[in-house]
């Protein structure tokens, strides 16, 4: 074969490709069938989402307030499943009610303030620093916490004839609910249930204030007492 047939052949084959490419529908070859695109993936229902990662673990807990000594008005925060008691708690004071909450080593002192006790201000023992402060909006059924770090939660009195007391944070989100003798339940509380606990711990700090609440607006009945060794 000559180098002229070669580039003969060569040409004839681009002039065939030129053609096809121009004027596809008259090529050779089964006709492409259509396919339907796939419809997009369905979003993640709410509950499947993963929550971000917590330094301590959020659950649920069962609680309940004990009387250890009823001539200091002390109490013990027993949790089930812990054999040895959260944190103790002393409630006195004569014309303003007080209160000290005893984790280990530290301690918050609770203390009404104004008008009618309508405030009751949170505070370190030891430093002195505001931690917190509630205030009643309706006294004896709800008032807001307002916590320095910056949480807003609500503390509202609900149930006809067998009452009991919630916690929910700014969305309405369920924190604890307790009853007039001290039980309750904490609800994706974040809590280390091993030493050392700390006393600001949603699981210390909010059964504290609920039963505070409770016993210095006179709601409070009596609790069960405490388990003897």
């Amino acid at each position: 074969m000559t180098t002229t047939q070669i580039l003969h052949d060569t040409s004839a084959e681009e002039d065939r490709f030129r053609y096809h490419d121009a004027n596809p529908q008259k090529t050779r070859g089964p006709t492409p069938r259509l396919v339907p695109w796939p419809p997009p993936p369905e979003p993640a229902p709410p509950e499947a989402l993963t929550r971000p990662a917590s330094k301590h673990p959020a659950t649920t807990h069962s609680f309940a307030w004990t009387l250890l000594d009823p001539l200091a008005g002390r109490f013990e925060l027993q949790v089930a499943g812990e054999s040895r008691p959260l944190a103790r708690f002393t409630v006195g004071g004569l014309a303003f009610p007080s209160a000290t909450l005893e984790v280990a080593e530290h301690r918050l002192l609770f203390t009404a303030t104004g008008v009618g006790n309508r405030r009751v201000a949170i505070t370190d023992a030891t430093t002195g620093t505001a931690v917190a402060e509630f205030e009643w909006q309706r006294l004896g059924r709800h008032g807001t916490l307002r916590l320095v770090d910056g949480g807003h939660l609500r503390w509202r009195k609900t149930g006809g004839w067998r009452p009991f007391f919630t916690f929910t944070d700014r969305f309405g989100n369920l924190l604890l609910r307790l009853r007039p003798d001290g039980r309750g339940f904490g609800y994706g509380l974040n809590a280390l249930l091993e030493p050392p606990v700390d006393v600001r711990s949603d699981l210390t700090l909010l059964p504290a204030l609920g039963w505070f609440l409770l016993i210095s607006s006179g709601t409070a009945a009596a609790p069960g007492p405490a388990a003897m060794p």
